[in-house]
């Protein structure tokens, strides 16, 4: 089976971080919709009425510890890493006996390409080991080319964002889409990944509710809808590619400092639906591809 589907925040407006059960439902039903059968609760463990409800549903669930973007100095620090075992003890006691979860995950987005990150990395997967032998053990990483860590983890995933970040000087953003998936995954299989799963466990791009443009210009729907038509036909083609958490499911608020700057209204403007949950343009381009229901 090939997981589809997105990143999802338990983020809204009106409720914050503490979604009522019919949003939840409604969340799912809109997933359902758009034809996926995968869910990454990013970054942190799920509510488990959620999850409840996703065994209910038939949804496959990525489960992840508290984590975004940890650093050297959290690796050295004794605090952090007992913490950080801490976490995956209450995860793993909590979520278990919800078949929806068929993979741990953990330290998202990590500096795993560091001497000082291997150590946690190791002690995380080993923990999780002992405490499941029965599902499979992931993280996300954004270091795709010098991730020092692949070995601990029974499934590779990566973050990128081609097309979005970086490269500025380059025209035709849709052209950086393709070589930077396929450089991924030929830079793993060289180095004694080939055997392990694959999984995009995020890419994407922002789009501004309501803003359309001819230009198909930077933050406007039909710039989203063809970025994620491309990566959604690539993955549905490749058969290497074993899954995908598109960003976003939903926008969701983001920074109050000054990297806000880089991101309209301070959000995340990443979903494939506003914080409302009202489609954008790339909702039915997403639709079509998964196979979701038709009208």
């Amino acid at each position: 089976m090939k997981l589809l589907g997105y990143n999802r925040h338990e983020s809204h407006p009106q409720f914050g971080p503490a979604l009522p059960y019919s949003q939840l439902l409604a969340d799912l039903q809109l997933l359902r919709d758009l034809g996926c059968n995968f869910i990454r609760g990013c970054h942190y463990p799920q509510d488990q009425r959620f999850l409840d409800l996703c065994d209910e549903l038939g949804f496959l669930v990525w489960e992840e510890t508290l984590g975004w973007q940890q650093k050297e100095k959290h690796f050295l620090s004794l605090n952090y890493k007992t913490s950080h075992r801490m976490m995956v003890d209450e995860m793993v006691k909590a979520s278990f006996n919800h078949p929806s979860v068929i993979l741990w995950g953990f330290l998202n987005e990590g500096d795993s390409h560091t001497l000082a990150a291997a150590p946690v990395y190791r002690e995380a997967s080993e923990q999780l080991r002992r405490l499941d032998p029965t599902r499979l053990i992931t993280y996300a990483s954004n270091h795709p080319k010098d991730d020092l860590c692949y070995d601990f983890a029974d499934v590779i995933s990566h973050n990128i964002y081609p097309g979005w970040y970086g490269d500025t000087e380059v025209e035709d953003r849709f052209s950086l889409i393709l070589p930077a998936i396929r450089a991924c995954l030929d830079h793993i299989d060289s180095h004694g990944q080939k055997s392990k799963p694959y999984i995009l466990s995020e890419i994407g791009c922002e789009a501004l509710y309501g803003w359309r443009d001819p230009m198909n210009g930077f933050f406007t729907e039909e710039f989203q809808a063809e970025y994620l038509r491309i990566v959604c036909e690539e993955v549905s083609r490749n058969p290497r590619i074993n899954g995908l958490a598109l960003w976003h499911f939903a926008d969701a608020r983001t920074y109050q400092g000054a990297y806000a700057m880089g991101r309209p209204r301070a959000f995340n403007n990443k979903g494939t639906l506003d914080e409302y949950r009202r489609p954008k343009k790339s909702y039915g381009v997403v639709k079509k591809i998964f196979g979701g229901p038709r009208k």
